[in-house]
């Protein structure tokens, strides 16, 4: 009888090289060094909005001396915070639905076929392109024409302008993934356009809705630029311009300027922090279907 021959097909497992270690080894530190500098001004903000204002300028780098929420607790005293920040929620939610709702009807509008489908999506998506600061002067003469200067719908109304490009190719990205066997069953069953619509590509477009809503909220929570020009009053300024009150010529209580700061960061971090796994699900899984 033969002895069975061993196979040879089989490969053993590779040994990493020290080539391999030496990259891995470079990845970890250059991963090390973001997260320093991201992290390192981030911790030196918080720790300094719990200082009083001589112990920051003694010590700006030590630890504070008497751990306290004073600052945070007199920015609301002396400044009207929760104004702002109703005012950067009212301003980012309304942008926000305003931009789903378009960008979904947008994007269930291409997935069938008409004159100029092409000539349609590239105008839609020619927004991403564009530089938004180059149109200040328009905007500003446009809105102000219309009568919402200095008002919080005015300015969600610019900020939908401005992230539809961007909620709109999140959306459309999720919709090209629905079969279209799917929507040609449902016109067989007798399923209307809008019913399709409702019934069908909405729930399986969910995840990318949601993870458009993450993006753009984020977004608008954030921007500065046009809250500083199309807003006046205090009483329609979202935090992000409110925080500069309170630095002034004559006084300046910069650890309640950093809390202040920190209050007005904070939404969005946590955001992200319970937010990121959704995040991260919803942009692969447009991809994996």
């Amino acid at each position: 009888m033969r002895e069975p021959v061993p196979d040879t097909t089989a490969q053993a497992p590779r040994l990493k090289t020290s080539s391999g270690y030496s990259y891995q080894i470079m990845s970890w530190l250059v991963i090390a060094i973001f997260l320093v500098l991201t992290l390192v001004p981030f911790l030196w903000l918080v720790l300094s909005s719990l200082k009083t204002n001589q112990e920051l300028f003694t010590a700006p780098f030590g630890l504070p001396a008497h751990w306290s929420l004073v600052n945070y607790t007199s920015g609301f005293a002396t400044h009207p915070l929760t104004i702002y920040l109703w005012n950067s929620t009212v301003t980012a939610v309304t942008s926000t639905l305003l931009v789903l709702v378009a960008g979904s009807l947008a994007s269930y509008a291409l997935m069938h076929k008409f004159a100029f489908r092409r000539a349609t999506y590239g105008f839609l998506m020619f927004g991403l392109l564009l530089p938004v600061n180059a149109f200040i002067a328009p905007i500003f003469y446009m809105i102000h024409r219309l009568g919402l200067y200095n008002t919080v719908w005015g300015l969600a109304l610019v900020y939908s302008g401005i992230s539809f490009p961007l909620g709109f190719l999140i959306i459309k990205s999720f919709m090209e993934t629905i079969p279209r066997e799917l929507l040609e069953a449902s016109r067989i069953d007798g399923a209307s356009f809008h019913r399709t619509f409702l019934n069908i590509v909405l729930p399986i477009t969910l995840p990318g809705i949601v993870t458009a809503t993450i993006f753009l909220i984020i977004t608008d929570w954030n921007e500065l630029l046009f809250a500083s020009i199309l807003t006046q009053d205090q009483n329609s300024q979202t935090v992000q311009v409110g925080v500069r009150y309170f630095l002034s010529t004559y006084s300046a209580n910069y650890p309640q300027a950093f809390a202040a700061t920190v209050m007005a960061i904070m939404p969005t971090v946590l955001a992200y922090l319970f937010l990121s796994d959704r995040i991260i699900q919803g942009m692969t899984a447009s991809s994996l279907k």
